[in-house]
């Protein structure tokens, strides 16, 4: 279904071309593979739901020091393709708004932003949120975990507890919901794995099951 978006693809690709910490064009891609899969159950207006789940991360606070200046880029961009005002202002306002970091479970005013928000969500959980987080972590000089500290918050195993374990909660639609739940178990089970691994597995294994 992407293929008719191939500028929007080339933008993103441009625009991240740098990224290597997971946030780059196969991500986007796959995000917007899970987000049409979720609005074919869902519903949701089709275009805008693609256009920003390909550009989702082209003003991500983690990834672009000026903000301000990537969304202008993006508008003229959008503008640029023909896209009407109102098409704009809603992609924007998904871009803006889908971020863990803009709150847990911030409410969204629309069913495209939860849909992008579900399919971003999901590339974060599973075998692919796994490889995403190390990517991501090792981008930041982080190490996977302490020897010394288990639980050492300045860690890649870390932010399993901080944010990935917590997201099958915070999914929006059904459909997502459902997609998620086999991706969150194989990610306890790979950190319950890494647990025995290391010979601590009987208090560990305990930690990351109830979290």
């Amino acid at each position: 279904m992407v293929e008719k978006y191939d500028k929007i693809i080339q933008f993103v690709t441009e625009e991240m071309k740098c990224d290597n910490s997971g946030h780059g064009l196969m991500h986007a891609l796959r995000v917007t593979d899970n987000a049409c899969r979720i609005a074919e159950a869902e519903g949701g207006n089709m275009h805008i739901i693609i256009t920003a789940a390909l550009m989702h991360d082209c003003a991500d606070h983690k990834l672009f020091h000026d903000i301000d200046t990537q969304l202008n880029k993006i508008r003229a961009f959008l503008e640029n393709c023909a896209y009407q005002q109102t098409d704009i202002a809603h992609i924007l306002y998904i871009i803006q708004n889908i971020s863990y970091n803009k709150g847990r479970n911030a409410e969204l005013s629309t069913l495209e932003a939860m849909i992008v928000r579900d399919a971003d969500r999901l590339d974060a959980l599973g075998a692919i949120g796994i490889i995403r987080t190390i990517e991501y972590g090792t981008s930041k000089g982080r190490p996977f975990y302490s020897s010394a500290d288990l639980m050492d918050e300045n860690t890649t195993l870390s932010h399993f507890y901080d944010k990935l374990f917590k997201l099958k909660k915070l999914i929006h639609t059904e459909t997502a919901r459902k997609m998620a739940e086999e991706r969150d178990k194989f990610m306890h089970t790979f950190v319950e794995q890494f647990y025995k691994e290391i010979g601590v597995s009987e208090f560990m294994t305990s930690r990351s099951i109830q979290d």
